[in-house]
């Protein structure tokens, strides 16, 4: 169940990582396939992605809230697999 700003928010974004992609890439990046340095990666695409919704929300007079989440509740919910992971959220709405 949703609450506070979240249970009203026309749209909640749901960053999603998906290790699986990591474990199939083609990259030879050393490191690609040690988990930490998988984090570092999807932290900073999801990090690239939030600023953008930010920009495109104050362009449009909306206003955006990058916050953590009940990670296990939203994994049941979207029915995700082993190796798909919810790592944070984003509510993009009218100011208060």
């Amino acid at each position: 169940r949703r609450g506070g700003a979240m249970a009203t928010a026309p749209v909640i974004l749901v960053f999603v990582a998906d290790l699986a992609k990591y474990k199939l890439s083609r990259m030879q990046e050393p490191g690609l396939k040690d988990p930490e340095i998988q984090k570092s990666y999807y932290n900073v695409a999801i990090g690239l992605i939030a600023g953008n919704v930010y920009l495109f929300a104050a362009s449009q007079g909306l206003a955006a809230w990058f916050h953590n989440c009940n990670k296990t509740a939203l994994a049941d919910l979207l029915k995700l697999g082993n190796d798909q992971h919810v790592v944070y959220a984003q509510t993009v709405g009218h100011p208060a």
